[in-house]
């Protein structure tokens, strides 16, 4: 009778791994465009000596991003053409203000 309970109760546990497994391999490419982002910040360009917007690729997940590239500022013309050192990447240098 032990036999029987522990052969019933592995096939349980087997179904349930298994089909967890399939859930989450089922929602992980639902997940992966959620990874990279586009976010557009209105930001002290101490650089630039103005207020700027710019567009960040962000990557990781939520509550986690970080900016890892910059797309477009409103600083260049044209706002594609970034052709500076990109520090705005960098979070502490965004939450610097201008002292003037």
């Amino acid at each position: 009778m032990e036999e029987i309970e522990g052969l019933v109760v592995y096939g349980v546990v087997t179904g349930l791994v298994s089909g967890l497994l399939a859930v989450l391999l089922l929602l992980l490419p639902l997940a992966i465009p959620r990874l990279i982002i586009r976010r557009r910040r209105h930001l002290w360009c101490a650089t630039a000596g103005a207020q700027a917007e710019v567009e960040f690729e962000e990557r990781g997940l939520p509550g986690f991003r970080i900016a890892t590239t910059v797309l477009s500022c409103s600083c260049f013309d044209p706002p594609e053409a970034v052709a500076c050192q990109r520090r705005c990447l960098d979070p502490s240098f965004r939450s610097v203000r201008s002292s003037s």
